[in-house]
């Protein structure tokens, strides 16, 4: 049964997210923030590498102090069992724990006096690099030791250990944590900025096309956010007050057609019996449906339904169908009407009598036959109009209720405004329309209301 119906409602929340490409804004900026960390930590790392590599003599001293410390570790004191950093030639190891090797390593003599060892580090050119030699003192299970080491080596590869270490020791370690609570700090931030954003998204994804008032709420921060969200609201303004301009022209032009219309159809009245004053007069009665189509869905689009007041879908069903009786007749078919319980509901007299015509007459014009037509009021705040036709294809029920939609233009004369006017008038009322094939064949369509919150209270 080919009918129409306002347009399609928009692609929900979830499908837009879904058609939208690339990365989010919280996206770029924290990734951004977190490249700014690894390059700060890079950069670091070359000033330590940098400042190291500069002084070759802190270098030499913290490389036996890390070799020392690896030997005190070890279960068992072998300076033998020492491997030595990476790429230092020659290197050697032992203890000096005798009195007379002070002769030999005079470093080693202290000003406390004889007998006494020290600490000490000595670094030396030798052909093809250096010489690093020193004594470190080690404790093995409450006994102190001095350890004596000595490697040649060439460049900064003796050193990569000490370098490391110092980079685990004062960079990361300290960075890490650092870092990863200023990376938080600013994605917390960067969240709590872009909140409005998300606000009005949700606002504008939820932004109704029949309810042209709605605005998004200005948010007082951040400055940029409240700035777009104005901007976004005052281009509503002006889609309103275009729309509200369109509305106007519409409802204007049918209203100055009907009385030409009326004046030309009294004229071929006058007019001798003939074929022509019959097509003629068709033609006007379809371009006068067509224009009461137009000016009630003009209205339609322009109701406001005052909530308080009480109607009887009954009382209107009843009018309705005396009303359009004469017509069912006409074509041999049968108006029947019937009234279920209570069904008084809040709403517009006038426009819920629209929604009776509209339906009644959709059903005349696509229930083929003498077939009946059932207008029912009830149970509680809904009505249904249901014809014993064919029924509605499959293929066709998503199309049913789109504005100006007819399944084949050439077999009707409609212009497919009948149920979107209908949609509409349900809409304003806050309430909607359903169709379906019912059982033994037909369309049953049922148009649902607000129930009164105290039954009996005008």
């Amino acid at each position: 049964m080919p009918c129409s119906l306002p347009s399609p409602p928009m692609d929900n929340a979830a499908n837009r997210s879904r058609n939208v490409t690339g990365p989010t804004l919280f996206r770029q900026i924290a990734t951004r923030l977190i490249g700014f960390t690894l390059l700060f930590a890079l950069l670091d790392v070359a000033i330590v590498v940098f400042t190291y590599s500069r002084q070759p003599e802190s270098l030499a001293q913290e490389l036996l102090n890390l070799e020392a410390r690896k030997a005190q570790s070890a279960t068992a004191l072998a300076p033998d069992l020492l491997a030595g950093p990476p790429g230092a030639d020659h290197w050697s190891a032992r203890y000096v724990d005798r009195l007379e090797e002070t002769a030999v390593l005079p470093q080693t003599r202290s000003a406390a006096g004889p007998g006494t060892l020290m600490d000490w580090t000595r670094r030396e050119r030798v052909p093809g690099g250096y010489r690093i030699s020193g004594v470190r003192s080690v404790v093995q299970d409450g006994r102190q030791r001095w350890l004596f080491m000595q490697f040649e080596g060439d460049g900064i590869r003796p050193y990569v250990p000490v370098i490391v270490n110092e980079i685990v020791q004062h960079v990361a370690l300290p960075l890490i944590p650092l870092s990863a609570l200023l990376l938080l700090f600013n994605i917390v931030a960067v969240r709590r900025v872009l909140t409005p954003l998300k606000r009005a998204e949700a606002e504008v994804d939820a932004l109704d096309p029949e309810h042209g008032l709605s605005r998004l709420s200005e948010a007082p921060a951040p400055r940029e956010v409240n700035t777009l969200v104005r901007a976004v609201n005052r281009a509503l303004a002006r889609l309103d007050e275009s729309m509200a301009i369109l509305r106007g022209f519409t409802a204007n032009a049918a209203h100055e057609l009907r009385t030409p219309l009326s004046i030309m159809q009294l004229s071929l009245d006058r007019l001798p019996p003939s074929e022509v004053r019959d097509e003629l007069q068709a033609d006007t009665q379809h371009m006068t449906r067509l224009v009461g189509q137009m000016l009630d869905l003009a209205q339609a689009d322009a109701l406001a339904v005052e909530p308080r007041v009480l109607v009887d879908l009954a009382e209107i069903g009843r009018d309705v169908v005396a009303a359009m009786a004469p017509k069912a007749f006409a074509s041999n078919r049968d108006l029947r009407f019937e009234a279920i319980g209570e069904t008084r509901v809040l709403g517009h007299a006038e426009a819920i009598t629209r929604i009776y015509r509209n339906l009644i007459d959709n059903a005349l014009a696509h229930a083929p036959g003498d077939t009946p037509i059932d207008v029912t009021a009830g149970p509680g705040p809904q009505l249904s109009v249901r014809d014993y036709g064919h029924g509605i294809a499959d293929e066709d029920l998503p199309h049913i209720f789109e504005r100006f939609w007819r399944k084949d233009r050439r077999k009707t004369d409609g212009a497919g405004l009948g149920l979107g006017i209908v949609q509409r008038l349900a809409q304003a009322h806050g309430g909607e329309i359903t169709v379906k094939n019912a059982p033994g064949g037909g369309a049953l369509f049922r148009v649902f209301f607000a129930a009164p919150a105290t039954p009996g209270r005008v």
